[in-house]
């Protein structure tokens, strides 16, 4: 049995959108043509059942949110701390009154982590930040078979 994660992803879109400081939000890896500096992915990663209760398993979902800016940008250092004070307000939400909404219980503390790196897409060289964000399903939501 699965959750359908589906509400969820648009949800979170939304709200990245309208936080504003993004181009664009889209989920899944962006395609070609799409790229540009202040887009902002919502990549599913990865996930797990880590306990039970006695109606449902208690799954843990992990979405990489990947932040997109042009790493050729002068000065580099605005870059940097662009990034620096996204990732620091998105955090923040995701910790207060950032809900999910869909079938999430929860967001898992522990499970946000973030790392930055560069990677050359369409001949720019982009500088990249993911978020990791791992949150808990409701075990009450309606399954999917």
């Amino acid at each position: 049995m699965a959750t359908a994660n589906r509400a969820t992803l648009i949800n979170m879109r939304t709200k990245l959108i309208a936080m504003g400081g993004v181009h664009n939000a889209v989920i899944g890896e962006p395609k070609s043509g799409v790229l540009a500096d202040g887009l902002v992915a919502i990549i599913p990663s990865d996930g797990q059942i880590d306990e039970t209760t006695l109606k449902h398993p208690r799954e843990i979902h992990n979405v990489t949110l990947r932040r997109y800016s042009n790493a050729m940008r002068e000065p580099g250092e605005d870059t940097e701390f662009e990034m620096d004070a996204w990732r620091a307000e998105v955090v923040e939400d995701l910790m207060g009154n950032f809900s999910l909404g869909g079938n999430v219980a929860y967001i898992e503390p522990t499970l946000i982590s973030w790392t930055y790196r560069y990677l050359q897409m369409e001949r720019v060289w982009f500088r990249l930040l993911d978020i990791n964000v791992g949150y808990r399903i409701d075990d009450n939501a309606a399954f999917v078979k």
